[in-house]
């Protein structure tokens, strides 16, 4: 039965996807703490790291969700 391959791809594209909305979020606050350092160069850089961390966060979280369904599908034969 296929159950078990179907029940662990849904788990694992919510967690990545958890994952992914995370990032999008810290984004966010990056921009906003950025928008709002009044150019204190300790707050600029902060913000900086925090949008640079984020985005190679939803990158990962991008490329571990194409490799999970691929793997997945190629090991299971897909849908």
């Amino acid at each position: 039965d296929k159950k078990a391959p179907e029940v662990a791809e849904v788990i694992i594209n919510a967690v990545i996807s958890l994952v992914g909305m995370i990032a999008l979020l810290m984004i966010i606050v990056g921009g906003q703490r950025y928008a709002t350092s009044q150019g204190d160069p300790n707050q600029v850089k902060q913000a900086k790291d925090m949008i640079i961390y984020s985005v190679v966060g939803l990158v990962i979280a991008m490329l571990a969700f194409a490799i999970v369904n691929f793997v997945l599908g190629g090991v299971f034969g897909g849908k």
